[in-house]
């Protein structure tokens, strides 16, 4: 560092020369500037002597205060040195400073320095705050002083063809009263691109990895998230999985967002379409058969996916025009084998919507199309079924290549009728068998049209006993993880209800369709949030 700074009273010009390990009193004894005085003290960790680091800020602080007079002359007069100060003060410096990394970096190429910045108050982001909760931190921030935040690259452990994604970093106070900042690192996940056999979310596939949103919401969904994500572990250890917590922190719907393709590439909205549904009135997208049902719509998707797309690797990423919601397409493979999907009618509205098309028979086989291009599988292959949620994986279930699990409301409600249930009173027995009557009589025809278009296709027909309604959104079987595990074991992850008599009814009923093990988690604020253990997770 090299600059001459004048004196308080600005009539003698002395050269500053700061070199590392040096003392900083010893190096500045001829100085007489208390402006420049208290920039240095701020700089100073407390030791009294001059660190690298503390040289690299001083010397930006300086090449900043130099340029706000126009000369860049090294020569800095009080009136530069003033304005420096109030740019501390004001908290305005961080903006010159702060050269943290946000984004996608590769193990192969990696450029990441350490550094210093000047901050002032807390690491609030105001933009996620109401306009009283803005202004309450503001009027805080403005009382505090300013400090000096480390950034330390130094200890990212990369493997050398991984990709990941910096969001946000971890800071932790210093004893000397600075800030230590470490990136908090995600590596994108590994999308199944190049496996030998076909996509599938039923019995006949091995999982490798579950993924699972590192869900930060302060409510009993981002407290029990935890509790899954141990459960899924333990399961892991028999099954022959992994689990993996991915960055996505808003919403934990990590299965809508992007959607496994026959070729194990990732299908992901493209911002076009994205924008064209956040911008239409979704009511009207909804099936007209099922509105005396649910008006429940979709539509998350197109708010959340970028969040998704920073996990994913960018060559394994494709952009799709249609508009799909995992929830509402369930990958399947045929009898022999061969990639197959089922979707939720309303995909077709919602992909209209997204492409911009009026809804004709013609534009609807350009959405079919489309919707079979982006899923990188045949259209003769495709199923449409009409539904009477907002999501189809809510109520049916791949299971063994070739068959789908689809509710049986008349056999669950023969269930509650003849089994003694210890933990549910007489009232919410007989409101939940009214209830489930009710579902079975408003959607005996949408189902019955369901199974007749799967039956076409070639898929067996497996009815399994169906609890969930949407007036109890606590029971829920058909919505699950199901796989092989290496030793060719067949499992089944799925909900855990309040009623052990429950769990054990559905256990016999899945172990009959050919599913060796069930195994329940505790995911009831999912459930109570319309999804459940197959929503908040994905498989590779």
């Amino acid at each position: 560092m090299d600059f001459s700074i004048y004196n308080n009273d600005s009539s003698k010009l002395n050269k500053i020369n700061l070199k590392p390990d040096a003392v900083w009193s010893e190096a500045l004894k001829n100085n007489d500037n208390k402006i420049f005085e208290s920039i240095w003290k701020l700089v100073d960790n407390g030791d009294g002597k001059i660190q690298q680091n503390e040289l690299d800020l001083l010397n930006k602080l300086m090449q900043i205060a130099d340029k706000t007079g126009g000369k860049a002359d090294k020569i800095l007069d009080n009136n530069e040195l003033a304005k420096l100060q109030k740019n501390i003060n004001d908290g305005k410096i961080k903006e010159q400073l702060d050269t943290r990394f946000f984004g996608t970096i590769k193990g192969n190429n990696i450029k990441l320095e350490n550094f210093s910045y000047i901050d002032k108050g807390s690491d609030i982001h105001l933009n996620q705050l109401t306009p009283t909760q803005r202004r309450q931190v503001e009027r805080e921030q403005k009382n505090n002083e300013a400090f000096v935040v480390n950034v330390d690259y130094s200890k990212l452990a990369l493997e050398k063809d991984g990709e990941y994604f910096i969001e946000e970093y971890k800071r932790t106070k210093n004893p000397d009263g600075t800030y230590t900042e470490t990136p908090v690192l995600y590596k994108k996940q590994n999308s199944g691109q190049g496996r030998s056999y076909n996509w599938s979310e039923g019995l006949d596939r091995q999982i490798s990895k579950i993924n699972i949103a590192a869900y930060s919401a302060s409510n009993a969904r981002g407290r029990q998230m935890s509790v899954v994500l141990e459960e899924l572990k333990a399961i892991g250890k028999e099954a022959g999985f992994e689990v993996e917590e991915i960055g996505v922190k808003t919403a934990p719907w990590v299965e809508d967002y992007g959607i496994r393709r026959a070729d194990g590439k990732v299908l992901i909205i493209d911002d076009e379409s994205a924008s064209n549904i956040n911008n239409t009135n979704k009511d009207k997208l909804i099936d007209e058969n099922r509105k005396n049902i649910t008006l429940s719509t979709q539509g998350m998707t197109a708010s959340h996916y970028k969040e998704f797309q920073n996990t994913v690797r960018e060559n394994d990423i494709v952009h799709g025009k249609s508009y799909l919601e995992g929830g509402n397409v369930l990958n399947t493979c045929l009898a022999d084998g061969t990639a197959g999907a089922v979707v939720g009618i309303e995909s077709i509205n919602y992909t209209l919507e997204a492409m911009q098309l009026d809804n004709t028979p013609e534009n609807i086989e350009k959405a079919k199309q489309q919707i079979a291009q982006d899923l990188g599988i045949k259209p003769e292959n495709l199923t449409f079924i009409p539904q009477y949620d907002f999501h189809i994986d809510m109520l049916y279930r791949p299971l063994h290549n070739g068959e789908i699990a689809v509710p049986d409301y008349e056999e669950g409600i023969r269930i509650l009728k003849e089994t003694q249930i210890t933990s549910m009173d007489d009232k919410t027995k007989a409101d939940l068998i009214k209830n489930l009557e009710d579902l079975s009589t408003k959607s005996a025809s949408i189902r019955e049209n369901a199974e007749k278009a799967l039956s076409d296709r070639g898929y067996k027909i497996i009815k399994i006993p169906c609890f969930t309604e949407a007036k109890n959104a606590k029971i829920n079987f058909m919505n699950g993880v199901g796989g092989s595990s290496k030793t060719g074991e067949s499992f089944y992850i799925t909900n855990k209800s309040d009623y052990p008599e429950l769990n054990d009814a559905i256990k016999t009923y899945f172990n009959k369709s050919g599913v060796d093990k069930i195994y329940f988690v505790s995911t009831q604020p999912f459930i109570e949030g319309m999804g459940g253990i197959d929503c908040i997770t994905q498989e590779v």
